[in-house]
Formats: structure tokens, C-alpha cells, sequence
């Protein structure tokens, strides 16, 4: 198992930054964000080899199921092009605010993006968002559609909490069907699950998600993979990296380690 911590948990940090942050709190890997690598092109330093990390897939291509089909073709050829400069193997795909598409259509959609990345040698993985306003928020319409397109799936806890998913749901998926994880807890005095936002997103063990029970339901499906620290409290712009990063590497250890993995 590796751990990855994502950018978006050091967001005042350049990329530069953002690595060292992520070796010294003894992280393995660093999942990049589009505007971070855009910001970081002209550069010739291309620095995540002397870290002694791994690139996390990209993250990520936006709304592939709301905008037009060619629009979605075009942000994937870009991304597919940025990620492979910087030597990164792999793209997030995730759906876009709107009803969803139809499955038959989903499906011809992550297919026509697996073939653009093909192209240029970059895989795509396909990330559940359980916003109900978002296309495919049920784990198992999320399972279905990246199954049948032949993509693997990105689980993430506060998604699978949003979306109310149940434990022996979520165990119930192969474990070779889960390419990664996205690990958060979430602030949740006062708040109904399904009124969680991005910005109620802190560190585990911050919050009142059952992040052990989603974790250990995830294990059960005998996925022992990646996991990656997303999180987007605004406070966390306002803390220096390197301690945000230490506490984020810490508290992943200690729930990972309470679910068992």
C-alpha cells in the first residue's frame, strides 16, 4: 500500500513545495492537480524523481458527462499532453454537474477518453462523486459505468459517506476494480450527511465520518492499493506544508491502521 498525499491538502504550495512537503512527512507519492502542473510548465526542473516519490494519477479532468462531447475530447487530449511532459501515467476522469447521461452513453463517453489516453500512453481512471446534482452518484451506477467502459474506479470517503453508501455495498465490489482511494474525514456538527461540501473536507480523525467502517468495507474487497489525503477545508491554506503534511501522513497511518489494512 502507498500513501500519496494530493495537492489540494497543501494548496498554497508549488509544486516544488508541495513535494518536499510530501517526501519529509514520509508520504510515497504526490497527486498533482492541473493547475499546478500548468503553473509549473515552463520550468525545466521537473522535480518528483529526486523526492523520492511516485506521481498519483492526474487530477483531473472536469465534467466529462456535462460538457459537449468534443469540449470533454479536448480537455483530455490537454491533460493527456501535460501529464505525459511530467512523466505522469495516469488521469482522473470525473463527471460533471447535470442528470445523468444514460448508461449506454456514459459508457461511450470514458470509452472515447480511454482511447484518447492510449494515444498518448496515459491510462484514466474513473472517480464516483456522490453529489446527487452529479451524473452516476450511487457506487453502484458509478461501479456499472466505469465496469462496462473498462475503467477502474476511484472511491472516495466522503463521497461514499455523501452517498450514503453502505458497508456491505461498498465490500460487495471487486478489488480489482478500485485503481485508488481518495481518504478525507468531514465536519459534520449541524449538518445532514447529504449537505456535505468540498469545504467541510479536513483530515481524518478531525471529523464524524465512520471513516473506519468505510475503509474496512473498502479492504474487504481485497483492494490493498493506493490511498491519497484529499482535503479542501480552507484552513489548510492557511497552515505551513510541512506540518499540514506531517499531521495528514499521521492520521492516515492511524486510521488505516484501525481498519486494518
Amino acid at each position: 500500500m502507498n500513501i500519496g498525499l494530493n495537492a489540494a491538502a497543501v494548496p498554497l504550495a508549488d509544486l516544488y513545495k508541495g513535494l518536499e512537503a510530501a517526501s519529509g512527512a514520509g508520504f510515497q507519492a504526490f497527486e498533482p492537480r492541473i493547475p499546478l502542473i500548468e503553473a509549473w510548465r515552463e520550468r525545466p526542473l521537473k522535480p518528483v524523481e529526486q523526492f523520492g516519490l511516485q506521481w498519483f494519477p492526474l487530477n483531473a479532468v472536469e465534467g466529462v458527462f456535462a460538457l459537449p462531447e468534443d469540449d470533454a475530447a479536448a480537455s483530455m487530449r490537454s491533460a493527456c499532453a501535460l501529464a505525459s511532459e511530467f512523466g505522469i501515467r495516469s488521469i482522473i476522469a470525473v463527471p460533471g454537474r447535470g442528470s445523468s447521461p444514460g448508461m449506454g452513453s456514459g459508457v461511450a463517453t470514458l470509452r472515447r477518453l480511454m482511447e484518447i489516453g492510449e494515444g498518448y500512453g496515459v491510462s484514466v481512471l474513473y472517480e464516483m462523486l456522490g453529489f446527487q446534482s452529479f451524473a452516476f452518484a450511487s457506487i453502484s451506477e458509478a461501479y456499472k459505468v466505469a465496469a462496462e467502459a473498462g475503467l477502474p474506479l476511484v472511491l472516495d470517503t466522503f463521497h461514499l459517506a455523501v452517498a450514503q453508501a453502505a458497508p456491505d455495498e461498498i465490500a460487495q465490489l471487486p478489488g480489482e476494480a478500485i485503481g485508488l482511494v481518495h481518504l478525507s474525514d468531514a465536519l459534520t456538527v449541524g449538518k445532514t450527511t447529504n449537505a456535505l461540501v468540498d469545504g467541510d473536507r479536513v483530515l481524518p480523525g478531525e471529523g464524524g465520518l465512520p471513516l473506519v467502517n468505510i475503509l474496512s468495507a473498502i479492504r474487504a474487497t481485497g483492494y490493498n492499493g493506493a490511498v491519497s489525503v484529499e482535503v479542501f477545508h480552507p484552513k489548510y491554506g492557511q497552515d505551513d506544508c510541512r506540518s499540514v503534511a506531517l499531521d495528514a501522513y499521521q492520521r492516515a497511518r492511524d486510521v488505516l491502521t484501525e481498519a486494518k489494512w
